[in-house]
């Protein structure tokens, strides 16, 4: 019997780390990764901007982590004329009422630059019967700028 208890165990272990989806794997899946503040991979991201720009096909994965390290994964990919987002928080364990999981298409990826911040908002968002701008990501110009620096 505790031969048993102790492999259910290990099973639980490794079912509750699989499900988990943390910075680390995140880093190695090449997610852009924004840690509410710090942005890892942002050139990632800049590269999605790049084949936007060029009406090229492209995809990105924005992994959003909660002070508390609980992960919303945007999957946002550009067909050359309109933006289809799936925002996933099947793995946010403080996602409350929140759906699991949501998708809407957007026909603009806009991006406004602040005194502090870099904004980018996508618009135009259809979700369900509702018309709508969603904002995608917020960045601190010191943190591009630390990011610049380590190429």
């Amino acid at each position: 019997m505790p031969k048993k208890l102790y492999f259910l165990l290990l099973l639980g272990i490794y079912l509750l780390a699989a499900c988990s989806y943390d910075s680390e794997k995140a880093v190695k899946n090449g997610d852009v990764i924004n840690m509410n503040g710090p942005i890892f991979n942002f050139d990632r991201f800049e590269q999605f901007l790049e084949s936007v720009k060029a009406d090229e096909a492209a995809f990105v994965r924005i992994a959003n982590y909660t002070l508390e390290g609980n992960p919303t994964l945007y999957d946002l990919s550009f067909n050359g004329s309109e933006f289809e987002l799936e925002i996933d928080r099947s793995k946010n364990k403080e996602r409350g009422d929140n759906p699991a999981k949501v998708n809407m298409s957007c026909t603009d990826l806009v991006s406004e630059e602040g005194q502090q911040l870099f904004i980018y908002t996508l618009e135009g968002c259809e979700q369900g019967s509702t018309d709508d701008n969603f904002l995608l990501l917020n960045i601190l110009k010191e943190q591009i700028e630390d990011h610049d620096h380590e190429h």
